[in-house]
């Protein structure tokens, strides 16, 4: 209960398969190498299928080349059924394109969104249902509900993004600029805390003359992400090899919420088909695993498809870089 109240309730939910749909972090992403794209997430999580914590996320972007800025929208659906509890999301984000210098571009974003949380009080177990005799857990609760199921908050975020044409990116994300209330209870407050990420990428050319046994177009692509809300921060570290038309990565997430944390380590597998890009990621708990002796395991499936006409023969050049 513990981890859900720190992973579900206390911080936004973050995907694993962040360094394939940046968007997801940090919006003024939406906006990197001047195209239109549009992608899906499926992410499972959990201990057990007691435990199973569902995520869908979807987007779409498009790139006004004449107005040298791009809009893009996203909507993500957090379910965990055992408890009855889902929250929804849906963004717009407005990302202009700044250029500094025949290298270096700038992405400023600003974002505004509505989010909807419920819960089924009916899936809960109050203290009066359980008979401590036998064991037994009755069907209704005497105790009274004085609060509601739903609760609906307007979400306010801006960002930015820095990068240049060759191999390196910065970016910084604000989300929940105005503490939006998600209390079920009118009487008490539980405002969002600002959420504040971090990322920085780098893409190396591990085949620059196209010789040996890589394939020609050959790169290891580095991304790393700092996030922290409240009194919580996480960690997301990526190490991808792009080689040609196929992809495989390893990535390690770091947890921590008031001394209790959580690590896992993943692997990722993408395939590259034209302009579309489909891959999954599995990772798994490191160190300790929990009192039920079961790990933390998380499988998580994406699918992104770039409109960019210009990429749609570049013959299993995959870099992130391309045609900058």
């Amino acid at each position: 209960m513990l981890l859900f109240s720190a992973t579900i309730f206390g911080q936004d939910f973050i995907y694993k398969n962040q360094n394939k749909i940046m968007g997801s972090t940090n919006p003024s992403f939406f906006g990197f190498g001047d195209t239109s794209k549009a992608g899906i997430i499926y992410n499972t999580e959990g201990f057990d299928q007691r435990t199973k914590v569902e995520n869908k996320y979807g987007y779409g972007s498009y790139f006004f080349e004449e107005k040298d800025f791009s809009l893009a929208a996203d909507a993500n659906l957090l379910q965990i059924s055992s408890l009855g509890y889902s929250t929804s999301s849906a963004n717009l984000h407005y990302i202009y394109k700044a250029t500094l210098s025949q290298e270096w571009i700038f992405n400023p974003s600003v974002s505004v969104g509505f989010g909807n949380s419920s819960l089924d009080f009916n899936s809960l177990v109050f203290e009066d249902q359980i008979n401590v005799l036998t064991g037994s857990v009755a069907a209704v609760s005497n105790d009274p509900i004085n609060i509601g199921s739903k609760t609906n908050y307007l979400d306010i975020g801006a960002g930015a993004s820095l990068h240049n044409s060759r191999n390196l990116f910065f970016g910084l994300n604000l989300k929940h600029l105005n503490r939006p209330e998600t209390s079920f209870n009118g009487n008490k407050s539980n405002s969002k805390d600002v959420f504040m990420s971090l990322q920085v990428g780098y893409e190396k050319d591990i085949n620059p003359y196209g010789q040996g046994l890589l394939p020609e177009y050959s790169f290891l692509f580095l991304y790393n992400t700092f996030s922290k809300q409240g009194p919580k921060t996480r960690f997301d570290l990526y190490q991808e090899a792009i080689l040609g038309n196929v992809s495989f990565g390893i990535n390690e997430h770091f947890n921590n919420y008031e001394g209790f944390s959580v690590s896992q380590v993943g692997t990722s597998l993408g395939v590259f088909v034209e302009e579309i890009e489909f891959g999954v990621n599995y990772s798994i708990e490191m160190g300790k695993k929990a009192s039920s002796g079961a790990s933390y395991n998380t499988f998580e499936i994406y699918l992104v498809f770039d409109f960019n006409p210009f990429k749609k023969n570049k013959r299993g050049n995959n870099s992130k870089f391309y045609d900058m």
